[in-house]
């Protein structure tokens, strides 16, 4: 297993929002509390209905966040491309891992036990607020894909879909842009067929709201977004 230098990871912590006002002794003393590791593509990171104290940062690589039935059909819930955390809250209630999450790429992430979750944010109460709001945006979205489930048709959720990621892209990068994810993926998000996927994708081409570059898609978002609050 590699290891990173404590000014490295005092560095990949830096790049998360809940840390980016944490003085940096307290960054420093942060950065001992945590483990660094690696997992190859297809690791499944968490498992649902697992137990688990340990919170993770996503440093490098992209996760895929989903639920599985007894039967094998599975449910994408979310992608995550670092910087992103997840595994929060089994680390704040002590309860079941809620879902598996995927290494979709060779990724690297910090680890973080529980008790110095609790200690972190002792010293930094902001640690919370942050971890809070983090945490509600996640339930938004979802009821956001519940309610396009039920009472919206595959061609809004694709567009929906579209929209949450390269608005996501944009925010963390300043660039919307939709990377890394295929047909077939955007599809699991949308609850839909990649050929329907396909087909939408491709008509929003048609219409100038995206464009193919190569394996990215780079999004109107004004555009989509005037699409997605008229339908």
């Amino acid at each position: 297993m590699s290891t990173l230098s404590q000014e490295r990871i005092i560095e990949q912590l830096r790049a998360f929002p809940m840390f980016a006002e944490v003085p940096n002794e307290d960054l420093a003393t942060l950065a001992e509390m945590v483990t660094y590791r690696e997992f190859p593509r297809g690791t499944f990171i968490l498992t649902q209905n697992d137990r688990g104290s340990i919170m993770y940062m996503l440093i490098s690589g992209r996760v895929k966040v989903s639920l599985a039935s007894p039967e094998g059909k599975e449910l994408a819930l979310s992608y995550l491309e670092a910087p992103a955390h997840f595994g929060e809250m089994s680390a704040t209630d002590a309860g079941l891992r809620s879902a598996d999450v995927i290494a979709t790429t060779d990724v690297e992430v910090l680890g973080l036990e529980s008790k110095d979750l609790t200690s972190a944010i002792a010293s930094q109460p902001q640690l919370a607020i942050t971890l809070i709001t983090a945490l509600s945006r996640r339930v938004r979205d979802l009821i956001g894909r519940l309610e396009d489930m039920a009472f919206h048709d595959a061609t809004h959720r694709v567009m929906r879909v579209l929209l949450n990621v390269a608005t996501a892209s944009y925010e963390a990068r300043g660039v919307p842009v939709i990377e890394g994810l295929t047909h077939y993926e955007i599809a699991t998000l949308a609850g839909t067929s990649r050929e329907t996927a396909s087909r939408v994708i491709s008509n929003l081409g048609k219409d100038g709201v995206v464009a193919t570059r190569g394996r990215k898609i780079v999004v109107d978002l004004f555009a989509l977004r005037d699409l997605v609050e008229q339908a």
